[in-house]
């Protein structure tokens, strides 16, 4: 068959394969701008890794199977690695598909070749490509999934040695540049809890641009701010530290403020400052349970009575102490609350006049029910 002489002819002679090569290399060149930053040796030597591989299928009649799949695509997957995007890829093998199908349809005709020759060759060159070029985008997406995995362990490594390991002056201002920080910038630790379903990924999206650096470490989110941001609620649970050259002072901050938090069941931002008491109250486990030693056991043993005066004693603090008003809120009786309380006085003795007891109340109001 002529067209497949032609097809021998360009495997056996180097100059004739040679000068192929460079015309696809100039057609990508002028039509995909993105290969300019290509050395030419390289381009050449891609492309003809690729075009001596197309030439034997296509002598043969068939497609590439797994193997050479593999070694074509080892150039795809270079050119991800020089950052040559996937679609500038694929316009590069559709150019060089029409180059070559220029090439040899015109040696081919000079030749003698008739219609369905070239017809059966045409359908052949393009069935090829379509094979390669799914294969490519493959291993081009292989190759950004890959590097972003690699970039995520670099910026959970940074972050962990920054909020972790108290490193020297000159490391903390290299692994901030690494992060794409300013070295001298101050910043707020934060440690988060994501919603399920969320990534760290969406996590930055709802970042203003260069307002967050974060990465998931040991399941948990680290990240740094540099400027106030709102983290929306739906995105997870997160404790923020103090705006601080000290980055380990302020990691230990946010990790107090997320480990409340959680504790209180609250999403969204928060930190020591806006937590206030409760975040204390809420991972002081010892206190909270002398307090419920003292408080709440004796009220349980009254059942849904003693759920009842609870229930009384924390809104009658939550309304200033004003019986008429705690009683209009609880829809009962002035009395009948009075009396719960006196029993709750009774039971407990607790003052409900004394400061100290009315704080011991209040602590135990402001955290989730211990167990016992």
């Amino acid at each position: 068959m002529t067209v497949r002489a032609v097809l021998s002819d360009l495997l056996r002679d180097p100059a004739m394969l040679d000068a192929a090569v460079h015309r696809l290399v100039a057609r990508i060149r002028t039509r995909v701008p993105e290969y300019d930053r290509i050395p030419d040796a390289a381009l050449r030597q891609g492309n003809r890794r690729i075009m001596v591989a197309a030439l034997a299928h296509l002598r043969e009649g068939r497609m590439p199977d797994g193997a050479e799949l593999r070694e074509i695509n080892g150039v795809g997957a270079e050119r991800a690695r020089q950052g040559i995007s996937l679609s500038a890829v694929l316009a590069a093998y559709s150019v060089a598909g029409e180059e070559f199908w220029k090439l040899l349809s015109t040696e081919g005709r000079r030749r003698g070749a008739d219609d369905a020759a070239l017809l059966t060759m045409m359908h052949l060159i393009w069935r090829w490509l379509d094979v390669v070029t799914v294969a490519a985008a493959e291993a081009h997406r292989e190759v950004e999934l890959r590097s972003a995995r690699e970039d995520e362990q670099r910026m959970g490594d940074a972050l962990r040695a920054l909020l972790t390991q108290a490193p020297s002056e000159l490391a903390t201002q290299q692994y901030l540049v690494q992060l794409g920080l300013a070295p001298d910038g101050k910043y707020s630790a934060m440690r988060g809890r994501l919603a399920p379903g969320v990534t760290v990924s969406a996590l930055r999206a709802a970042t203003p641009d260069g307002g967050l650096v974060a990465a998931v470490v040991n399941q948990e989110v680290l990240g740094l701010l540099a400027s106030p941001v709102r983290l929306l609620p739906s995105l997870g649970t997160f404790g923020i530290g103090p705006e601080t050259a000290d980055l380990r002072a302020s990691y230990v901050a946010a990790g107090r403020a997320l480990t409340a938090a959680l504790r209180l069941g609250l999403t969204g931002p928060h930190s020591l400052a806006s937590l206030r008491l409760s975040g204390i109250a809420a991972v002081d486990g010892d206190m909270a349970k002398v307090l419920t030693e003292r408080l709440l056991v004796p009220l349980r043993v009254k059942g849904n009575f003693g759920e009842e005066i609870w229930r009384s004693v924390q809104a009658y603090l939550a309304h200033g102490l004003r019986v008429d008003e705690t009683a209009a809120a609880m829809h009962i009786h002035p009395n009948t609350l009075r009396h719960r309380l006196t029993h709750f006085t009774d039971l407990t003795g607790a003052d409900l006049r004394d400061p100290a007891d009315i704080a011991e109340i209040w602590w135990l109001s402001a955290i989730p029910p211990q167990g016992g």
